[in-house]
């Protein structure tokens, strides 16, 4: 949105406000200018607004050095145009479209030839007259821009409000020292339109963002889990393995002398069995080796008993 003395003008498309670039202000002439992108076959309307001047204002569009009525505001509000007047009820809208070459000589200036401009001067009301003729759009010749490039015309008629039968006879609202029948303009607001490839050629308008393409899809069924992450101690070096340590031998005093058994296989002898050795020797005749016996006893509190009830002796041989 430009503003500039207490006004303020935008172009829409669409219903939405267009975007401006490189936004400048002449004081000297009281005038804002831009640039906008516009696109072919695109249907546009100018807008405007009175921040509460108090003071009647008219105005005045210019495409491409033609000239088309405006509208009036009281002092405030807000205000649009769409198209230019072809009837009681039709109007032909604002279109972007591209040049044709047109042969007809154009009384605009080539200079004004892609430029949108909305002009507003302040005057005073001064009584009702019948309303404006219809413009002929045939006879209408605008700034020729190069072919192929876009210019700002008008589309086919459409329907619109019935046009009110009076307008106002004015005058200048704001004394001037020069003589003219011109009323001053007080401000203008001025549209440089262009296609968005020239524009970001010109590095007026930052190229357009490609978005990232997106991964194909992954099916369920082969879709992971997400992996839970433990968090663990340091690692840290692994303790060298020892060597084998070779088994150990039994000293005397931890390996006894093996048990003799007891001449019963199946009993297993306890503290109390007690172990006699006696000595006994022999006579043998003279001149022969003697012979020498070891005899031993062993009694048990429950040693085994005979038939009859007593003990069961045994003598060792010699």
């Amino acid at each position: 949105m430009l503003t500039h003395r207490g006004f303020s003008a935008w172009i829409e498309v669409d219903g939405q406000a267009v975007p401006e670039y490189l936004v400048a202000v002449n004081p000297k002439l009281n005038q804002v200018s831009c640039w906008i992108p516009s696109e072919e076959s695109q249907a546009f309307s100018v807008h405007w607004s009175d921040a509460g001047g108090k003071v009647d204002t008219c105005s005045f569009i210019t495409l491409d050095g033609v000239v088309v009525p405006g509208r009036f505001l009281l002092g405030s509000g807000t205000t649009s145009r769409s198209g230019v007047r072809t009837s009681k009820d039709t109007e032909a809208p604002f279109v972007f479209k591209k040049s044709q070459g047109d042969t007809t000589p154009s009384t605009a200036s080539k200079s004004e030839a892609g430029m949108v401009t909305l002009k507003i001067k302040r005057v005073d009301r001064v009584s009702p007259r019948p309303a404006n003729a219809y413009q002929d759009l045939t006879k209408i010749a605008p700034a020729q821009p190069n072919v192929g490039d876009l210019c700002a015309g008008f589309g086919a008629e459409c329907k619109s409000y019935e046009q009110s039968p009076f307008t106002w006879a004015i005058k200048p609202h704001d004394a001037s020292q020069i003589k003219s029948k011109k009323i001053p303009t007080y401000v203008s607001f001025v549209f440089r339109y262009r296609s968005k490839e020239f524009l970001q050629s010109l590095r007026i308008m930052e190229p357009q963002q490609v978005p990232d393409t997106p991964s194909p899809s992954i099916p369920n069924r082969l879709r992971r889990d997400p992996v839970r992450r433990i968090a663990s101690a340091p690692a840290s070096a692994a303790p060298p393995t020892p060597s084998p340590t070779p088994p150990l031998r039994l000293s005397s005093k931890d390996n006894p002398k093996p048990y003799i058994a007891s001449p019963y296989p199946l009993r297993r002898p306890t503290v109390d069995t007690r172990r006699t050795a006696s000595w006994r020797s022999t006579t043998a005749a003279p001149g022969s080796a003697s012979s020498h016996a070891l005899v031993y006893f062993e009694y048990s509190p429950d040693s085994a008993v005979t038939r009859d009830g007593s003990d069961l002796e045994y003598h060792a041989s010699e």
